[in-house]
């Protein structure tokens, strides 16, 4: 240990002279065979270069990154050994903690009350890749599922590499203002897309990326319920606008019941506890219409001016929560459900292993009648899981999350810091919220926003402050 730590400092010529080396080697080789890929690996040297060494702007660009980045540009960026920019900055967040946690703490790491349900649920995730191969999935297809339940590692990271300051003063407005540059790209493929002169096209934008949407309403709603000094309520509206107008171009309806459902939830923590409970629930409900009333009237004004017909399709949509035959999407939805449930009764328990397909009749838009569709993943969180991780990763992720939203409710009911009880009361809305999203969406573990719902737990571990440290004699 002594001499890797008389190799590994920073006034050591010859680590620098190597490195440096190592540098040129990635920027002058790739140019050997093109021009075009010098920039991209000198690009990348320089931004690894900027976040070396810190856990926390590495957290801070895979956030960022996770959520901005358009689908078409995330998956045409090719590296080594199929990996994604995401997964290659958290790669790079791992090694700078252990080198942080070796060099800087002396071997300390910060524990909290998740850890073992964490490690729990990451080991029936590797377990079901075994499960997987023992049933011979396919083997490409098995390791591009598997990777979306281990990125719950990086709420190891979160709870090592960031505290309460850098949650409220850092990652609130960046989780609001990337929502934001997500929906203005939202508003801008829109109105690049409809036919303003005839005024009765529409084009539904609908991307995984959605998902940040509600959960930065509702840190705004609650920015204006408990802390609106802090950046001013003109700001919040003029954030709320684009962010709710987004959230209505997607005519997502599971996403707009789970945002009312989380808005309920916050006015209800603002305003329906206390000594003055009665007195001010009324409040409460008048303020959550008042908001609802703002988005739709946001809506309709922009859709005076666009003429497209938003409040049409919504209507027409939102018909089969009454009729679910009315949607032939919705009906090749249940179909893939069924066929889902079917495979689960055959392993119960241990699942069938990540890398599992299914093959079921499903409507296609562009050819505009069902057919056979092979799909390796469903519009289920709770599906999902149990189809690939069994009963007991099923068990051990809702298990982890109630602990992650009672962590979270502890934090609200224990501080009198306004801005904590925003952050907390936002967390908890918002939990609530993807829970029932998760009925017909499973972002939460299929897809790349897994990073970002992990990242929310650690900031919630953070928040209650139940980490302490550790030295290797413990």
């Amino acid at each position: 240990m002594a001499a890797a730590r008389t190799l590994l400092r920073p006034d050591n010529g010859v680590l620098i002279a190597t490195l440096c080396g190592i540098q040129l080697l990635l920027i002058a080789v790739p140019a050997l065979w093109s021009i075009n890929y010098s920039w991209i690996v000198s690009a990348g040297v320089v931004a690894l270069a900027g976040l070396a060494f810190s856990t926390r702007r590495t957290l801070i660009a895979l956030t960022l990154l996770t959520i901005v980045l358009p689908d078409p540009i995330y998956k045409s960026i090719s590296l080594p050994m199929g990996l994604r920019l995401a997964e290659i900055l958290l790669i790079a967040a791992f090694l700078f903690c252990l080198i942080d946690i070796f060099y800087r703490r002396d071997l300390a790491v910060t524990r909290s009350s998740a850890d073992l349900l964490l490690l729990g649920f990451l080991t029936v995730a590797v377990l079901s890749v075994g499960v997987g191969l023992y049933h011979e999935h396919d083997t490409s297809t098995i390791f591009r599922n598997a990777r979306f339940p281990l990125y719950y590692a990086v709420v190891f990271l979160v709870v090592q590499a960031i505290d309460r300051e850098t949650v409220l003063r850092i990652f609130v407005p960046l989780l609001v203002l990337s929502a934001a540059a997500v929906a203005a790209g939202y508003i801008l493929e829109f109105l690049g897309a409809i036919d303003l002169s005839a005024g009765e096209r529409f084009f539904r934008v609908a991307r995984r990326q959605g998902i940040i949407l509600p959960v930065a309403l509702l840190l705004i709603v609650n920015l204006a319920l408990f802390a609106p000094q802090r950046y001013g309520r003109l700001t919040l509206v003029l954030l709320f606008l684009p962010i709710g107008l987004a959230l209505a171009l997607t005519v997502g309806r599971a996403m707009w019941v789970s945002f009312a459902l989380g808005l309920v939830i916050s006015m209800w923590l603002r305003y329906g506890e206390g000594s003055m409970a009665k007195a001010r629930l009324w409040l409460g409900v008048l303020l959550t219409v008042t908001t609802l009333a703002f988005l739709v009237g946001s809506v309709l004004l922009f859709q005076r001016f666009t003429g497209t017909a938003i409040t049409a399709h919504a209507v027409e949509r939102s018909r089969t929560f009454v009729d679910y035959s009315r949607d032939v999407q919705v009906v090749g939805r249940i179909l893939g459900y069924t066929r889902a449930l079917e495979a689960i009764a055959e392993h119960p328990i241990l699942g069938s292993g990540q890398g599992k397909t299914l093959t079921f009749y499903s409507f296609n838009p562009d050819t505009d009648e069902f057919e056979t569709w092979r799909s390796w993943t469903l519009d289920s969180l709770y599906l999902t899981l149990w189809l690939k991780m069994g009963l007991l990763g099923t068990i051990l992720f809702l298990w982890l999350y109630l602990h992650i939203l009672r962590c979270a409710r502890s934090t609200f009911a224990g501080s009198d810091d306004p801005s904590v009880r925003c952050f907390a009361s936002a967390m908890i809305a918002s939990l609530v919220a993807m829970l029932a999203l998760g009925i017909s969406d499973g972002s939460l573990v299929n897809g790349r926003f897994a990073i970002v719902f992990a990242v929310l737990f650690g900031l919630v571990l953070v928040t209650a402050g139940g980490g302490r440290h550790a030295s290797r004699a413990e």
